[in-house]
């Protein structure tokens, strides 16, 4: 589920009678109306108003009533220059299920409609935990100097920007596997307003190692883990409900990936007689990102100081008849952990 920008709301004068703003009220598809004096939001109106002043005021002649009367005067909004700095858990601060958007003339430009059992699911407080500690190879000889989360891609490193992903779908509690340079990486977050627990691996465990020091923290929901180089622009609420409903014990997101092949590639029968060539074809396939959903109970497979990378651990899960699901995404990811790749996007 995604926050939506509606343009299509209703709105309505402050002298509106009570008849109309019911009948407005049952056409509207989203059950609010947003109340304008000289073009300026001054209120907003929905069924729990009009049965809230009813209540409260049982002497009120309600054929009098005007829409003025009904609406609720301590709306909450947000400005058109600062909605465009916010984050997805930003947005979802304000509590509303809709949030209109004004511009400094307090004039409507649009309304932003939260869903709210999405709001309930990011009271889930799930936790991230992010593959911080390996030696970055790939992208040496950069990573000789700084640690690869702390490697900078366009405004900010590389981690924030995996960091930034998790927190526009509402996900702001991370988990950082340190190893290799890690007082630097604990000293360059020192200062910023991230919420961070560290875990020190007192060897390098592999891509799955760290996992089993989640017993520490009381593990009672699923989490996310996610390698510490891959940018993937998706909503991963939808993720979690997909593991959710999926009744997974881990959940691998896919990406999509293509190849174009610059030769013809020949096609032949088992007995190696000609059929067709094939000219330059493009092959589509889905790739796994690095990120995973895992339940608590996969944290048991690993023993502590256990060197394991994730397919051993799949492995080990399935063996184990673990119910393993893949969520299929259709954005492609950003690679940004090799030095070839890293390089063109510079």
């Amino acid at each position: 589920m995604k926050i939506k920008e509606i343009n299509d709301f209703v709105l309505i004068t402050k002298e509106i009678s009570l008849e109309k703003i019911i009948d407005n009220l049952n056409e509207s598809p989203y059950k609010i109306l947003f109340v304008l004096e000289n073009n300026k939001l001054i209120g907003t109106i929905t069924d729990g108003d009009i049965r809230r002043h009813i209540y409260n005021s049982k002497n009120t002649n309600i054929s009098k009533l005007k829409a003025y009367d009904l609406m609720n005067k301590k709306f909450k909004y947000i400005l058109e220059k600062e909605y465009k700095g916010l984050s997805y858990n930003d947005i979802l601060k304000y509590n509303v299920e809709y949030l209109p958007v004004l511009n400094d003339n307090m004039e409507i430009r649009k309304v932003l409609k939260i869903p709210i059992n999405f709001q309930e699911l990011s009271k889930l407080k799930t936790k991230v935990l992010i593959m911080a500690g390996g030696k970055g190879t790939r992208l040496y000889p950069l990573t000789k100097v700084i640690p690869k989360p702390l490697v900078p891609y366009r405004d900010k490193t590389i981690i924030e920007k995996i960091m930034e992903q998790f927190l526009n779908s509402g996900f702001d509690e991370f988990i950082l596997s340190v190893n290799y340079k890690k007082d630097l990486i604990k000293n360059y977050f020192s200062e910023l307003k991230y919420n961070i627990e560290y875990i020190e691996e007192k060897d390098f465990l592999g891509t799955a190692g760290s996992i089993a020091y989640l017993r520490l923290y009381n593990m009672k929901r699923p989490f996310f883990v996610a390698n510490c180089d891959v940018l993937l622009n998706i909503n991963f609420s939808e993720v979690l409900e997909y593991h959710l409903k999926e009744k997974a014990d881990i959940t691998i997101i896919s990406a999509r990936e293509n190849i174009d092949i610059a030769y013809g590639v020949l096609k032949f029968d088992e007995k190696n007689n000609y059929i067709k060539i094939e000219e330059k074809p493009n092959y589509e396939f889905n790739v796994n990102t690095g990120i995973y959903v895992l339940n608590p109970g996969i944290i048991e497979l690993i023993k502590l100081d256990e060197k394991i990378d994730m397919p051993q651990l799949l492995k080990r899960a399935s063996e184990n008849n673990k119910r393993i699901k893949v969520y299929k995404s259709e954005e492609k990811m950003i690679d940004v952990g090799q030095w070839e790749y890293y390089k063109k996007l510079l």
